[in-house]
Order: structure tokens, then C-alpha cells, then sequence
């Protein structure tokens, strides 16, 4: 009776999505997106798992006519140099107002918040905390490239190095989006959103504390749509701290917030799997970008 409920509730959605004029997106293709990333293995710096992701990510892009420009950097870290590449796809390069919209693709090399100890040296395999977020990007992309221009041009932005971080360091987090920040030239977008540990079950995304207290005009616009949709998922109340890709944009002057919700029980843990997420939750997030991104078409 609850799943006949659950896929009442989506088609009424979905029809009002329609019957409004928006574009639908579409969580099952979402879906298949992050087992496909992660059947690539786990996706840390230096892996064949990373190597084949990127291609994976460049090649959706392009088949759906964005721009791929690739970012590469080197960090020092653990006593290291390590490398990465951010991926950035344009729709629509020429229109003057535009979106970003970002997540991570690499994923944590190591399963320390395992409680098994002998574990933590394990890579994780990141079916939420990583491919979940590409997954609705790459499907965002699909729907804006097949679909009549939106009122802006958008740039997704698949940040690398984001979960190689030290706990007790926080400028080890993040350090694509530091890098990106940090090289950005030109006119920064209207909206920035980061998109991350979107996929699981049950899920409630609270308004994460420095996305609401820098850009709150933002952050609200973005419950409101998601609540007038029906999508109580999104709970409108001031959560808590979060280091994300969102935190050097922000320090850098954009008017960006993250989506996520951070109450995972499998986080950098070898359980983070793709039978954790859920196609429902991935269009939540999904259809709230479409129409956030097609509203005042």
C-alpha cells in the first residue's frame, strides 16, 4: 500500500510538473548513473576507478552538446603531491546569466568511520557521497540539452578532491572547489548550488547552517519550490555545520548553498553502496533544480 501511495504522490507531481510546463526529470535514469559510476570501484586520486569516471562524466556531457573544459591542479597533502581535475560542462555558453550548479565525483580512500578498525584502510565505494550527486547533474544536463533553453545558461561543475580531508584540518577538505574558487575569472553566476548526499532513502535536507547565513534569499527560494511541489524532504529549518565544495565559493563571493542531507548512517563507511539511495530521492532534488532553473520561463 505505501509504495502504491509513494508512486500515486510522484505521478501527481510529476503531472503538475507538466501540466506547469517544466521539464521532467527522470530519478530512474538518475539512478542508473550512480551504479554505473560504481561499478567503476572506488573513485579516490590515483585510481582506476577515478580514471574511468572521468571519462564516464566528459562523455555524458558531450552527448549532450556541453562545453567540457578540464581544470587540472596539484595539491600537496600527507606529504604528497597528488593531482586532480575538475570537470566543468557548459549549456549555453553565450547567455550572460547563468547558473552553477556543482557536486564531487571522487570518493573517500579511506572507510574510517567503519567501526571495525582494520577496515578504515579500505576505500569507500561512495554510491551517496559522490556518485549521487553527479548522478542527478549528469541527468540535469540530459533534460536542459533536449529541452527549450532555460532563462539562464548553465555550468555543472564536477569538483575533484573533495573527500581526501583531515577532520581536524578543514582547509584539507574541498580542494577542487578551493582551486576553482581560488582561478574563478569573469562574472560569477546568479545562483551557485552545490549537490551532495542526495540519494538515500528517507530522505530530509535541512538548510545547512553557512549556505542560510550567507545566501538566504537563495536557500529559501530553494525550500519554497521544493515545498510548493510537495516535496517535504525539505525541511525548513537551520541545520547544522557543513565543510563542502559550497564553503570556498562562498568565502569567494558567490551566491552559493548546498543541498544535502548529512544524516547518513553508511557516511565513509563501506556500506555507502547503491543499494542505500533511491531513485524517489534523487528526483526530489532533481525536479526542484528543473524548475528552480525553468521557473520563469
Amino acid at each position: 500500500m505505501m509504495g502504491k501511495l509513494i508512486i500515486i504522490f510522484i505521478s501527481v507531481v510529476i503531472l503538475a510538473a507538466c501540466q506547469a510546463g517544466l521539464p521532467e526529470f527522470d530519478g530512474n535514469n538518475a539512478y542508473e548513473h550512480i551504479i554505473n559510476q560504481c561499478d567503476f570501484g572506488p573513485r579516490y586520486p590515483g585510481s582506476d576507478g577515478i580514471e574511468l569516471c572521468r571519462d564516464y562524466i566528459i562523455t555524458n556531457l558531450e552527448k549532450h552538446d556541453a562545453i567540457v573544459e578540464l581544470q587540472p591542479f596539484t595539491v600537496t597533502l600527507y606529504g604528497e603531491e597528488i593531482e586532480g581535475i575538475n570537470i566543468i560542462g557548459s549549456l549555453y555558453p553565450r547567455m550572460g546569466r547563468r547558473i552553477m550548479l556543482g557536486t564531487h565525483y571522487d570518493t573517500r580512500p579511506w572507510a574510517d568511520q567503519e567501526e571495525d578498525s582494520t577496515l578504515h584502510d579500505q576505500p569507500v565505494l561512495g554510491a551517496n557521497d559522490g556518485a549521487s550527486g553527479v548522478a542527478v547533474l549528469l541527468e540535469l544536463c540530459r533534460i536542459i540539452s533536449q529541452k527549450q533553453p532555460p532563462q539562464y545558461g548553465v555550468d555543472f561543475v564536477f569538483f575533484d578532491l573533495e573527500d581526501m580531508g583531515d577532520y581536524d584540518k578543514e582547509e584539507t577538505w574541498a580542494l577542487g572547489a578551493q582551486h576553482f574558487a581560488k582561478n574563478f575569472s569573469g562574472q560569477k553566476p546568479e545562483k551557485s548550488i552545490i549537490v551532495d548526499m542526495v540519494g538515500q532513502e528517507d530522505l530530509k535536507i535541512e538548510m545547512e547552517y553557512f549556505s542560510y547565513h550567507n545566501s538566504p534569499a537563495l536557500v529559501n527560494e530553494v525550500w519554497d519550490i521544493g515545498r510548493k511541489f510537495g516535496f517535504d524532504e525539505f525541511v525548513p529549518s537551520i541545520g547544522r555545520i557543513i565543510i563542502d565544495d559550497h564553503l570556498p565559493l562562498i568565502r569567494a563571493g558567490f551566491n552559493a548553498i548546498l543541498i544535502i542531507d548529512f544524516d547518513y548512517p553508511y557516511w565513509h563507511t563501506l556500506e555507502d553502496t547503491p543499494d542505500k539511495c533511491s531513485p524517489e530521492s534523487l528526483y526530489v532534488v532533481g525536479q526542484t533544480l528543473v524548475n528552480l532553473i525553468y521557473q520563469d520561463k
